[in-house]
């Protein structure tokens, strides 16, 4: 069987890149370029589909299905992003559990990060089982489906194939029959996790502790309700880190070690330099859940004791500049966002991220996200200045003419390239401005290093 029918755990990058050229579709192995589909005027199609899928594979020998491969003439081609692949593996590991029966013992859906490609997968892995027939009934339809992968394809279950495989798993040992109860216990308590996640997250508010929480999610909630304190409808630049895994203790924020790095960051350009440039420490306020304090630039710096790790900046302190002599300044009636700024704080960020953690030693998968607020109407020019001083861009620019805020969010594994990920942050807020050659960003090398030290 292809991967040895090994746990998602244990498959690696090579495993991934060896499918590339060279493996084919076939009983064991089914390739999708994109997730499965909502459909508005057909809500139950995107259900309808991964249960066939999954239902198929689990009525045959097994195998796994990679969201995320290209395929061409059945033959694994090139590997694609999946955007939020996290929430994609959960929504199509609860699809499976509610309306496949019986269960399938084993079935893993999962996120997985290829950090040779630098993209994430979702991959579901169906081991081979005794449980079958497996059917599954959507809310539209009243008999259930029974469907099984040959090869390639996917065909109706024969009666009698299914009839002896039947005979086969009949549950007449203990366990099976314990096996068949926890399935039907854990299709009645699933709409009641949810429900009770979804109260959960609507009772959150900003005074509560943010240690006192377990999920990542609820995490992010507590921030973002603090952050829509502070913003209003000023224009806003932040970003923020945090472990998959989180630990009331994972960051010593009282330590020294840790204070050095802040006080002394990497990427820091004396005298002041851009980005995340070190905390004032006049200005550090210790608290309960961690450190508070001000850069010196300007910007808030947050670093709670289980990794939360944000800095906030209003764009006119930073990101909107006019310096220089008249002759090459910028009109301050200009809304506009100086692409060194732009591109230096994530760089900054991203590596004081990576020296906090590893001197706390996280070792979790890590939440990237990066969000520019209120900034419609805001120029980005091409290219670098013109002039040494700041001073006048002779480029073309483009303006941003949205009123949503530019986001962009990732999950990465705990040994990530700083300057990588900043490059592919810089990638996507110059895209948002409709600037898509990389020629026009300026300070980072063909291999996407950050070379303006």
């Amino acid at each position: 069987m292809i991967f040895d029918n090994k746990p998602i755990s244990e498959i690696t990058d090579q495993d991934l890149i060896n499918l590339i050229g060279d493996q084919e579709e076939d009983l064991q192995i089914d390739f999708k370029q994109l997730d499965y589909e909502k459909d508005s005027k057909k809500p139950e199609k995107h259900k309808y589909e991964i249960c066939k899928d999954v239902a198929a594979m689990a009525n045959a020998a097994g195998g796994y299905i990679l969201i995320g491969v290209n395929e061409n003439n059945r033959i694994a081609q090139e590997f694609f992003n999946i955007e939020n692949a996290a929430g994609v593996a959960q929504r199509i590991n609860d699809i499976c559990l509610q309306y496949i029966k019986p269960r399938i013992p084993g079935l893993e859906v999962r996120e997985y990060h290829l950090t040779q490609e630098n993209k994430d997968l979702v991959i579901i892995h169906i081991p081979t089982n005794e449980m079958r027939p497996h059917g599954f009934t959507l809310n539209n339809t009243i008999t259930n489906i029974f469907v099984k992968r040959y090869n390639d394809t996917i065909r109706d279950y024969p009666t009698d194939e299914m009839l002896e495989d039947y005979s086969q798993r009949s549950p007449t040992k203990p366990e099976e029959l314990i096996i068949n109860r926890i399935d039907e216990l854990e299709t009645k308590l699933i709409p009641i996790i949810r429900s009770f996640q979804r109260e959960r997250m609507d009772s959150i508010t900003p005074e509560d502790n943010a240690l006192d929480v377990e999920n990542y999610n609820e995490l992010v909630r507590i921030m973002n309700l603090r952050f829509d304190e502070v913003i209003s409808d000023e224009p806003y630049y932040r970003i923020f880190t945090l472990p998959k895994v989180l630990n009331p203790d994972a960051v010593s924020t009282e330590d020294q070690h840790i204070r050095e790095i802040l006080y002394d960051p990497p990427n820091r350009r004396r005298p002041a330099g851009f980005g995340v440039t070190g905390l004032y420490d006049q200005e550090v306020s210790q608290t309960r859940e961690g450190i508070n304090g001000r850069n010196l630039t300007g910007g808030e710096i947050i670093l709670l004791k289980n990794g939360y790790f944000e800095v906030r900046c209003p764009i006119y302190n930073q990101f909107q500049r006019g310096w220089g002599s008249p002759q090459f300044a910028i009109p301050n009636s200009i809304k506009w966002l100086y692409p060194y700024v732009v591109i230096e704080f994530p760089v900054s960020f991203l590596r004081l991220v990576k020296d906090i953690y590893n001197e706390s030693g996280i070792k979790s998968d890590i939440f990237i996200q990066q969000d520019y607020h209120n900034i419609i109407r805001y120029a980005l020019p091409k290219g670098a200045p013109t002039h040494p001083t700041f001073g006048v861009f002779l480029h073309e620019e483009s303006v941003y003419e949205k009123s949503d805020p530019i986001h962009f969010e990732k999950w990465v594994s705990n040994d990530f390239i700083p300057d990588h990920e900043a490059y592919g942050l810089v990638k996507h807020v110059y895209a948002d401005f409709g600037i898509s050659d990389i020629r026009a960003i300026p300070a980072f090398d063909e291999n996407g290093y950050f070379i303006l030290e």
